[in-house]
């Protein structure tokens, strides 16, 4: 009994799957393409050079002479006695790093704010009351270089902002509670060395969120360690839309969309006549006892044929007279016959590729 082979069909389908694959990525590109064309300034974006940052605050809380601590101080991240604080001392570190050589001037300024806060219905802290109190004149800083660094040692006075808010809580007869927050604000201007543009506009600020008028706590850091950004050339504001690339897209999307309709419905095809050749395949190899292969199509006009609905009929018809299952192959991996002749009747079932067909039709 003669076997259908299914591999080069299943061949045929994979092939067609990546090209099907290969135009969507056409036509993807061919969307970019247009996009660019109609927004010209950010297609015309230059980029100039990137920096990162890392940033860090320090601390170390120191105490005031006790007999239950041999250290002077506490590190970071602890439970804190308030009692015992006599200062905090801050090393802030801001590390500026860029791909290219740039002329820079950054400022810089340290600032301890007291805050008195109280919690709303929502649960949410509600300044009542907050001052500055500058720790630093503020300093500035030109050079030319690709890296610059800011070292700064800041000694607070925890239990002046403490004796404050104190002060501010009893006066008023408030309920409240208070912190100071330590900040250093950088700020950065900055261009390519030798160039009068100044690209580059950044701002970073350190905080540390210290807990005042509570018998312990603990300090806060509240900042990124580390960032980035890249930095492009400002476009041109009279930039206009890329015609050639936009007629460039144009004529690709419409290639990809022809393109992926023609292998789109080739792929639907294929896929309905490999589903044809394996139902062929079951049917020949486990009715093969029972089924005679034939070169030429038997002549049913002189016969009353019967048509059934499915194979498994056929089988039924087959197990009751006891006669061979004629099977002649109309046209290959598209339509195939199979007939049982007992006297002057045919009994017939018809295997069709169309039979596979999930998809309606439409003309």
């Amino acid at each position: 009994m003669k076997q259908k082979n299914e591999n080069e069909i299943i061949l045929k389908q994979w092939i067609r799957v990546f090209l099907l694959i290969a135009v969507i990525a056409v036509a993807v590109v061919s969307i970019v393409s247009i996009v660019k064309s109609l927004n010209p300034e950010q297609a015309a974006r230059e980029k100039l050079y990137s920096y990162t940052y890392n940033s860090n605050l320090n601390y170390k809380v120191y105490l005031k002479d006790n007999q239950f601590f041999t250290s002077p101080y506490i590190g970071m991240n602890k439970q804190y006695i308030t009692s015992l604080i006599d200062y905090i001392d801050v090393d802030a570190t801001y590390n500026f790093q860029s791909t290219k050589e740039l002329d820079y001037n950054y400022t810089y300024s340290i600032v301890a704010t007291a805050k008195g806060l109280y919690q709303n219905t929502d649960g949410e802290d509600v300044e009542v009351w907050s001052k500055e109190y500058p720790l630093a004149n503020q300093a500035s800083q030109s050079g030319t270089g690709d890296a610059f660094t800011i070292n700064k040692n800041i000694k607070l006075n925890y239990n002046q902002y403490n004796d404050i808010m104190t002060d501010f809580r009893n006066q008023f007869g408030l309920s409240l509670d208070a912190r100071v927050d330590l900040s250093v604000k950088i700020n950065i201007n900055a261009g390519l060395a030798g160039e009068s543009a100044k690209e580059m506009q950044a701002t970073n600020t350190m905080t540390l969120e210290i807990p005042l008028l509570q018998q312990t706590m603990n300090i806060k850091p509240n900042y990124v360690n580390s960032g980035g950004d890249t930095i492009y050339k400002s476009a041109e504001e009279t930039a206009e839309i890329n015609v050639p690339l936009l007629v460039f897209g144009g004529v690709l999307l419409v290639i990809s969309l022809v393109a992926f309709k023609i292998l789109a419905k080739s792929l639907l095809a294929v896929t309905r006549k490999s589903e044809y050749v394996l139902a062929l395949n079951k049917i020949l190899k486990e009715y093969a006892d029972i089924i005679a292969e034939t070169h030429n199509m038997p002549d049913l006009e002189k016969y009353d044929v019967i048509n059934v609905k499915n194979f498994n009929d056929l089988v039924d018809v087959e197990e009751e007279l006891h006669s061979p299952i004629l099977y002649f192959e109309v046209k290959e991996n598209v339509e195939s016959v199979f007939v049982i002749i007992n006297n002057t009747t045919a009994y017939k079932f018809t295997l069709r590729e169309s039979d596979f067909d999930h998809f309606i039709k439409q003309d």
